[in-house]
Formats: structure tokens, sequence, C-alpha cells
């Protein structure tokens, strides 16, 4: 089998328009893991902060348009997974208290909104390959086991594993869940090899797989580099994050690339504009007095909002922002540069039970941190940097890639 590489994505993802779909398109992973779905008390599920299936009907309360857009890379074939949980969640305990008050029959709201789910997906053209579990908050082999078992009877093929610590009890899910429905239900270990995972030693969870006698495939996984707290705005601090850098009396070149633009609106500051940042954007321009280039026109207050690589044109009216202004490795142990993470998948490989992949967490960190080219880039965009990254990972578990991309970037 040749290596797997899959990439976690949020709400960059999921706000970034054609522009994300089109990245991820270009960087061509095996699979993108769409993170993180939430459960709330009533089994309704919430896209991180949005709510997209409630009693039973899917409805994004703000507008992401994901069944077409993720059906556009299933189409291509991309594998889509949804992660279930995070760390700072009650999600599990949700949903093991749904299944002591309903079962795990179609009873259960929680039943009838993941099979909503998967059929909104499914009408759209796409499908949904797994459910992953990140569970962070009950650790406990039952509820997994009765939520593995749920879904199961949904009718989603496979779910996924995405631990961190605790080797025993996600053997024991993961032996009853093979019991039950044999070795390739659960199809992958996520295991999270960066910030509480640090200390992961993948051979030893490879060994689990082997002696429930399961298929599920190894990929350990690495974090890139991180921008810095609130990446657009601090909440706590009632000010821009660390990463935003300033422009004065810029916009983007009016006959430059305006492709990936993702929504334009009127505020009141480019404050205001700055708190509207909702995943995806990685810079805007704020006019403070009317103006008009290339052809467009924008009155006071007005912010255009990108998510690409800017092209800087003189506007004395405006002022532009951008992450920009800083990103570093705070979660893996040696490094978060393509090398860097080339360099241990290496060294995973070379060890008993070797992996069969790796995943990238993130995809929206590597939008967050495309303009402040923590690894030497100059001009990359997203798509590039997110290939790099799957080339580290194809390269390290040990098939060279043939893409004709340049090589992995240097660390600093």
């Amino acid at each position: 089998m040749n290596p797997q590489a899959r990439i976690y994505v949020s709400g960059a993802f999921c706000f970034g328009k054609q522009v994300a779909v089109s990245n991820l398109l270009e960087a061509n992973y095996n699979a993108i893991i769409v993170w993180s779905l939430h459960v709330n008390a009533a089994g309704d599920l919430i896209m991180n902060n949005t709510p997209i299936v409630t009693n039973g009907v899917y409805s994004e309360q703000q507008t992401m348009d994901l069944p077409a857009r993720l059906a556009t890379l299933y189409q291509k074939g991309i594998s889509v997974i949804f992660s279930v949980g995070a760390g700072g969640t009650s999600d599990f305990t949700n949903i093991n208290n749904l299944i002591n008050q309903y079962g795990i029959g179609p009873d259960n709201p929680l039943y009838t909104n993941f099979s909503v789910l998967k059929s909104t997906m499914v009408n759209a053209g796409g499908n949904i390959d797994a459910i992953d579990f990140d569970n962070e908050d009950l650790f406990e082999s039952g509820v997994m086991i009765q939520f593995g078992s749920m879904l199961h009877d949904i009718g989603y093929s496979s779910v996924t594993f995405c631990p961190y610590f605790d080797t025993s009890l996600w053997q024991e899910t993961l032996q009853e869940l093979t019991n039950r429905y044999g070795p390739n239900f659960v199809s992958a270990f996520h295991l999270q090899c960066y910030s509480g995972g640090a200390g992961n030693v993948p051979s030893e969870w490879g060994k689990v797989i082997a002696q429930c006698k399961s298929n599920a495939l190894l990929i350990p996984g690495l974090a890139t580099n991180q921008a810095g707290p609130g990446t657009w705005w601090q909440s706590s601090t009632n000010q821009p994050g660390s990463s935003v850098k300033t422009y004065p009396n810029v916009a983007q070149y009016g006959n430059g690339d305006w492709s990936s633009v993702l929504r334009q609106g009127n505020y009141p500051s480019a404050d205001a504009a700055m708190q509207s940042c909702i995943g995806g954007e990685t810079f805007f321009f704020y006019c403070n007095q009317a103006v008009g280039f290339g052809g467009k026109v924008f009155q006071q207050g007005d912010a255009v909002f990108f998510g690409g690589n800017p092209q800087w044109g003189s506007a004395p009216q405006c002022t532009s922002y951008a992450l920009a202004n800083g990103c570093s490795n705070i979660y893996n142990n040696n490094g978060a540069c393509p090398n860097d993470l080339q360099a241990q998948f290496g060294q995973w490989a070379k060890q008993p039970y070797p992996p069969t992949g790796g995943f990238i967490w993130l995809y929206d960190s590597i939008v967050n941190c495309v303009l402040s080219g923590p690894c030497g880039e100059g001009g990359d965009t997203v798509a590039t940097v997110c290939s790099l990254y799957k080339e580290a990972i194809i390269q390290g578990v040990g098939q060279p890639a043939a893409t004709g991309k340049k090589p992995a970037l240097s660390s600093l």
C-alpha cells in the first residue's frame, strides 16, 4: 500500500469557499479530516461554533456550503472524514448521556442527526468515509463501543481513532469493535504525536493493532507551525492578535489577482472588520474613505477579505492587514517545518510496526502562517505549502514523491 497522507481541516476550510477547495485539490491528500464536530446535550451537531444539524434537519446557521464543497473533493478521490470531539469539550460525555437515555437506535436524536449528516453529504454527490473519535473528555471504552455500533447501524462503513494517550483504553475499544464488525471497521489510528501526545511511539500502537487482528492503518500525526494567540483578534486583550501586521496606504492591486476573495462587508472600524474574521482569511483591506481602482468602487467602511497572497498597490484611502507577523513551533518536540516532519516520519518508518502514512494538523495553521514564512517561504501559496507537508509525509514514510514540485522547505 502506498503511504497515506491526511490533513485535518477546520474553520479555514469551512469558511474558505472555493479557495480552500482549490488548495486541497492541488495538494491532493488522500483524506481530509473535518475537525471538529461537536455534540450538544440535545444531540445536535455543531461544526466548531456553527450548528449544522438540529432536530433532524441539516441547516448551516452560518453559510459554509459544506455538502457541495466536500462533494467536490470526494468526487476527485479524496476521502472525507468527520472528527468528533476535541480537548476541552464535553462531546463524548453528551454522547454517553444520550445513549444511556435513548439507547443506540432510531429513537436517539443522535442517531437521527448522524443519519441526516450522512444523507445530506450523499445527496450532494459526496459521502462520509468515516467518523473520527477524538475522545478527550470521557475516557471509557463503553461509550466509544456503543457510539461505533450506532454509526455502524446507521450505515457508516468505518470509524477512525484519534488517541493521544492510554493504549489500554483504545485497545479495548478496538478489540470489541473488531469482534463485532470485522477487521476493517476501525480503519485507522490517527495517533497524536504532538502536544499532549508528543511522547507517543507509533510502533507501540502498531503492536496494539496487530494484537487485535485489525486492519486499521497506523497514521501518526504532527503539527505545523502555529500563529500567535488570537490569530486575528485577541478577545482577552481587546486588540489585534500578535500575528497581525498593518500596511498603511495600500490595498490589493486593482488589476491584480482577485480570485482569492472570500467576502466583502461594511464595518464601522478596521477593528470591527478584524473581529468579523471567521476563518480562511490571510489578509484584508479597509477603506477609510471612498475609493475606486481597477474598475472597482468601494465606500467608506468597506472591507474586502482574501484567502491568498497579497499584491499591494498604492491606495492612500485604505489600510491593509495581514497574518504576516510571525509563526512558530509550539507543539512538536523536533520542529514543525516540512524537513523536520520528514525526518521524524523517517525515524518511525524504521521501527517495528512502521506507520502506513501520516497526518498533518492543521490546514488552518498553514493558512494562518503562509505569509509569515516560518520555514523560509517566500511568496509560496497555501496550496504549495500544503503540498510540501504532504511530500514530507510520503518521503518520510518511505515512498519518494514524484510531483515535480520543488523540494521541501528547510527548517530554520
